[in-house]
């Protein structure tokens, strides 16, 4: 059977989110990995000095006293620094969401059906 050319762009597409939703998963596992490990975690997060500093904001999120958490302050661009990659992640994780819905409503649009079942 042959296939339209948006049919091909589509299975493309489909092509590069799976490529592209391994390739996220495997970041996030990673990031995972890390965070569990005490010494690749960032150092800060083991920090006793900051623990209360740390509680203060997870309890308070997103409205944060910056007075109360006055410990962080000199140690910020260390923190930034070290969790710059762990935010990219996530944003890039937000992004890849957006694509993918994206391509099921045009795929739902055009009424394009996939069976995803497993035969054995």
């Amino acid at each position: 059977m042959a296939m339209f050319p948006s049919q091909q762009k589509l299975a493309e597409k489909l092509t590069i989110m799976h490529d592209r939703g391994v390739g996220m998963l495997t970041r996030i596992y990673n990031i995972k990995k890390a965070c569990g490990d005490a010494k690749s975690k960032p150092s800060f997060l083991s920090d006793k000095s900051l623990e209360s500093c740390i509680k203060q904001i997870v309890k308070k999120f997103p409205n944060i006293d910056i007075k109360s958490v006055s410990g962080i302050s000199q140690i910020r661009s260390d923190i930034v620094k070290s969790l710059s990659l762990y935010y990219y992640t996530f944003v890039d994780l937000l992004h890849f969401k957006d694509c993918v819905c994206e391509l099921l409503t045009t795929m739902d649009a055009c009424q394009i059906y996939l069976d995803i079942s497993m035969h054995r």
